[in-house]
């Protein structure tokens, strides 16, 4: 088992950017450089914010951005947080109906009426 990433983009104004983002069942959110965020002019979501807890165990609360993209080819309207890197979270996965491959690193649709975790063994 390795790292498993999905194909994805984020439109921002001006633009639509592309993004491989890596797949992380442990994170809520979908997230992308603060940078990315700033060049897409996404704009925040009024009167809220997310706790992150960062890789070494700190709590730093964040502004949540507007995020209106596609994950593997499927339309999604999706909270978005500045991150190190492009990454998608449980939510949105679990929203879209994806499962995690993770011997074949790949996220594929979970089959109509399935109940489980976001995840396949």
């Amino acid at each position: 088992m390795g790292i498993t990433y999905a194909r994805g983009s984020i439109t921002g104004k001006d633009e639509i950017r592309e993004y491989s983002f890596l797949v992380d069942t442990g994170a809520t959110w979908v997230g992308i450089p603060q940078d990315d965020i700033d060049a897409l002019g996404l704009d925040t979501v009024p009167n809220a914010s997310a706790a992150l807890m960062t890789a070494d165990g700190r709590t730093v609360q964040t502004p949540v951005y507007v995020g209106i993209g596609m994950l593997e080819g499927m339309g999604f309207v999706n909270g978005v947080v500045p991150a190190a890197v492009p990454l998608v979270g449980y939510n949105l996965l679990q929203d879209l109906g994806f499962k995690v491959d993770l011997v074949n690193e790949r996220i594929e649709p979970r089959p109509d009426g399935e109940i489980g975790p976001p995840f396949l063994l």
